[in-house]
Parts: structure tokens; C-alpha cells; sequence
């Protein structure tokens, strides 16, 4: 097993494939692979002022001529919003800002004394028209989006694209796990998935995935404090704030990362049970299995959660 770690996308990296025989062509497909993910963050990180996003962003037209690669993901990112009724929000960047989360969270303070107030959204998504012929996208004057998870979560299917001609592969963006195969001779991946209120590194529940993603999305891992209250970086469009549905956690098995990290989030927004495999919503991102851990500490999970449980 050959493995490549780096730091991108504000969060540790890990990359491993399975190779029989010829190391040397599994080190290419990582350096490969890792070259995808830095290629991601290059191009739809908020943060990087180089950036396309940025670029889109801070541009003060109402119609903006953009990359092929950023129309790509922006048309896939306002298709899940369609899909869940406007619960998967890119036009949230104002509300994150107003919150305090304007750079990389490892630069956000502790405690943030903001002097601008939450208000309700002034645009949302389907104010935006993405056009993938012309290349244009159109919004309202102002109006700035946030990729976030998605492009974790879009980049960790893009490394995999690198490595899936080998037997077993795994690619690891800071809990956006997509696997391929198997690892040497197991039966499959067997992935922890975090316990919120444990000591770090302790686990609530293991899954087995062969070819398949899983990733979580939390409102404990990220959180500051704002003028006296605690904020985090989860977002109900609905509100315009900080999301509390009952649910600190949520984990989602799909088809891509992609669309399991949209389906974290919007499970976590909606809270327990919100999502199941044979809904809309489900069938239109591929889902394979839901699980929630609630406030209190209970855990809600899916038949097709089950189904993938270690022990089950």
C-alpha cells in the first residue's frame, strides 16, 4: 500500500492505492492525484486571491465570463439546489462574512466581536444563471458564493479519477472519503466514523465501502464565539444563520463525495431523518445511507446506513 499526505483545502490529505507488483507507477497516479486536489483549491478556494472564484466574486458586473472548470461545478452546485428546494445554498459567503468566517478558519479568532448585524439573505439561487455555452454565469449585483464542501468533496472524486485503475484506492479530504476497490486483501474499506462527544480519535460507528464516498458534516468542529453566542460554519439559507435542527452531526454514504458531502449538509440542516435512500432528494444524490447524532447523544440511522455498518 503506497500513501501521499498533503495539506490542502485547509485540511490534512491522505492518498493511498493499492499496486501490485510496480511501485512506480502508483507514485505517479498520487503525485497525479495530489496534483488534482491542489488544482481545486487553486481554483474555487474563497480565500486564494488568484483564484476563480475570487475572481468571479469580486467582479462587479451582473454577468460574469468565467472558466469552463468553474461553470462545470457552479451548474452541478445549482442543480442541488434545485434538487433540495433551495436547502443547498451556494449565495451564502455574506452570512458566513457577517458571522466572522471572512478567512481561513484556522485565522478566525476564538471570539469574534462583530459589529455587523445577521440579516436575511438578499439573493439566493435561483437568482443565478449559469450558462456552460457561452460560459457565463449571471447573478444579482453583490450577490457572492461559497463552494465550500462541494469542491472538497468534487476534488476528492477528481483525485480518484487518477488512481481507479488500480485495485484498491483512497482518497481522504478531511473526512470526504472517496474508496475504490479494496485495501490488499480485505473485503473492503472499513472507515470510522467520528464520535462528536468523545476524546479525538474516538469512533461512534464503522462502515465497509467498496466503491462508494462517505463524508460528515458537524456544527462542533467549526465553531467560534460572536459577540457573546457561539456561531459555526453550517448556514440554513432559510435564516440566514447558523443552522440548528436538533442534529450536531450528520453522515451520508453516496456514489461520489460530491454528493455526499451535499447530502452532510443538507441532512444536518434538516435534521434526523430528513433524508432517506429511496426519497427524491436521495435518488438524486446517489445515496447509499444516512446517520445523525443528535444534541442529546441519540443516533438515528437508515436501513441503508445498516447495511453498510461494520457488525450489523
Amino acid at each position: 500500500m503506497l500513501e501521499h499526505t498533503i495539506r490542502a483545502m485547509n485540511t490534512d490529505c491522505l492518498l493511498m492505492v493499492h499496486v501490485k507488483g510496480e511501485k512506480s507507477a502508483g507514485e505517479a497516479a498520487l503525485a497525479r492525484a495530489a496534483a488534482r486536489v491542489a488544482e481545486y483549491e487553486q481554483r474555487f478556494s474563497r480565500f486564494l486571491p488568484e483564484s476563480d472564484l475570487t475572481h468571479l466574486n469580486e467582479d462587479p458586473g451582473g454577468s460574469v465570463r468565467v472558466s469552463a472548470e468553474l461553470v462545470a461545478l457552479l451548474a452541478r452546485a445549482f442543480e442541488y439546489s434545485r434538487v433540495t428546494d433551495g436547502v443547498f445554498e451556494p449565495l451564502v459567503l455574506e452570512a458566513l462574512e457577517a458571522l466572522g468566517y471572512d478567512r481561513s478558519f484556522e485565522k478566525v479568532p476564538a471570539r469574534v466581536d462583530a459589529q455587523s448585524a445577521l440579516t436575511s439573505r438578499t439573493a439566493h439561487w435561483a437568482s443565478v444563471r449559469v450558462d456552460p455555452v457561452l460560459g457565463v454565469v449571471s447573478r444579482p449585483l453583490g450577490a457572492r458564493i461559497d463552494l465550500g464542501g462541494v469542491a472538497k468533496g468534487a476534488a476528492a472524486d477528481a483525485a480518484m479519477a487518477e488512481l481507479a485503475s488500480f485495485p484498491g484506492a483512497l482518497v481522504d479530504l478531511g473526512g470526504d472519503v472517496r474508496t475504490h476497490g479494496r485495501p490488499d486483501d480485505a473485503g473492503g474499506w472499513v472507515l470510522a466514523v467520528d464520535d462528536p462527544f468523545g476524546a479525538q480519535g474516538d469512533s461512534l460507528d464503522y462502515v465497509r465501502l467498496r466503491d462508494g464516498a462517505i463524508a460528515t458534516s458537524s456544527v462542533l468542529k467549526r465553531q467560534w464565539r460572536r459577540n457573546g453566542g457561539t456561531a459555526h460554519h453550517i448556514i440554513d439559507p432559510r435564516t440566514g444563520r447558523p443552522a440548528f435542527s436538533g442534529a450536531v452531526q450528520c453522515t451520508a454514504i453516496a456514489d461520489t463525495a460530491e454528493h455526499a458531502d451535499v447530502a452532510a449538509k443538507v441532512g444536518l440542516i434538516l435534521g434526523a431523518g430528513s433524508l432517506s435512500e429511496d426519497g427524491a432528494v436521495g435518488r438524486a444524490l446517489g445515496l447509499r445511507g444516512m446517520a445523525w447524532v443528535a444534541a442529546d447523544g441519540g443516533y438515528h440511522t437508515t436501513p441503508g446506513w445498516r447495511s453498510h455498518a461494520v457488525g450489523s
